[in-house]
């Protein structure tokens, strides 16, 4: 019983007699549009822009070549890659703060020590700008006290600069306090995300030993 050969085998077989056996010779073949097989020895119109394959005389398939990829194939390739690139940045990112934070502490209680004073140092310069703001605020009571002395007429003016520089400094003061207050608790949260990272690492690096 003789074996059945695939439409698309015959095909090139034919192909490959009447290239009357050219060594090397190539047959293209793809499915067009409608479904249907077209071949040749060169690539047909019908498969430009569609999958296809490069057989040879004897019908074995030598390379598959896919279709071109559409605007959206194209499109979420490009953010897939986009994306590889991303985490491979954050990842070296954070491999660099890993080793700094390794590199900078001896330990735990190093990273403790130095958390402690900077919190420390914070919450001294805070108390420093809440006393200055006490003084500054007793002193322009005095001269409001001063000042009733002269209601409903204009103020002399060294107590109207006097009272204009205190309120400048009170304003000064108040912001100084406000951003040490932001510093503070930027600070214990970093060293709070610093000790469990710098746990984490030590604990794994023990692990490997």
């Amino acid at each position: 019983m003789a074996s059945r050969r695939s439409p698309e085998l015959l095909v090139a077989l034919l192909l490959g007699l009447t290239l009357a056996n050219t060594a090397g010779a190539k047959v293209y073949c793809c499915e067009d549009a409608s479904g249907r097989r077209q071949c040749g020895d060169v690539l047909p119109q019908a498969c430009y822009g569609r999958a296809y394959r490069e057989m040879g005389p004897q019908g074995t398939i030598k390379r598959e070549v896919s279709a071109p990829l559409t605007a959206d194939e194209i499109a979420r390739r490009n953010a897939a890659e986009q994306q590889k690139k991303d985490d491979e940045t954050r990842q070296a990112k954070q491999r660099r703060l890993d080793q700094a934070l390794l590199e900078t502490y001896a330990s735990v209680e190093d990273l403790d020590r130095r958390r402690d004073k900077d919190v420390a140092d914070i919450e001294r310069s805070i108390e420093e700008a809440r006393k200055r703001d006490k003084e500054l605020r007793t002193k322009r009571q005095r001269f409001e006290k001063e000042a009733e002395f002269h209601k409903g007429r204009d103020l002399p003016r060294d107590l109207a600069a006097n009272l204009r520089s205190i309120d400048s400094e009170l304003a000064s003061q108040g912001k100084l306090i406000e951003d040490k207050t932001r510093e503070l608790e930027a600070t214990r949260a970093r060293f709070e995300a610093d000790r469990a990272r710098y746990v984490e690492l030590s604990s794994a690096a023990a692990k490997q030993r």
